[in-house]
């Protein structure tokens, strides 16, 4: 049986603002946040209005309601943040990386929790957990 952990929405909004000021400190200036559905979206606007750039929703789920509609960043989008909520294996950034790799100079990823165990580090993260070895099962607002 999986450990449980229910993350509050007060939690969430807090760890949107830690990779809010980690992309403002690093010397990644995004041209567009794009946003993983469903649990990207809402991380994904956060970010849009925190540094007031555009916001582009994108349809690529691997597990839940699998469904995968290809993005392709517009000409003026060359710096993209990848926003999802949980980089759990990797599959979905390594997917989205190689579709949108020709098309921009610098793709970054984001995500609130991140899976150390999986063979994906996203560029920015507000949580590092060991959720396979943990057995772990986050609980989302």
């Amino acid at each position: 049986m999986s450990k449980k952990y229910y993350y509050s929405w007060k939690e969430c909004l807090i760890d949107i603002q830690k990779i809010a000021r980690q992309v403002s400190l690093s010397d990644f200036n995004p041209d567009v946040i794009v946003g993983v559905s469903r649990g990207g979206l809402v991380p994904g606007v956060a970010l849009s209005h925190w540094f007031q750039l555009p916001m582009v929703p994108i349809q690529t789920a691997l597990r839940d309601f699998p469904t995968w509609v290809k993005y392709k960043p517009e000409q003026a989008h060359k710096k993209v943040l990848i926003v999802d909520d949980v980089c759990d294996g990797g599959e979905t950034f390594h997917k989205i990386h190689e579709e949108i790799k020709e098309f921009c100079q610098e793709p970054q990823f984001a995500s609130l929790w991140w899976n150390n165990e999986c063979d994906f580090t996203p560029h920015f993260f507000a949580r590092e957990v060991a959720k396979d070895s943990e057995n772990l099962w986050i609980h989302f607002p």
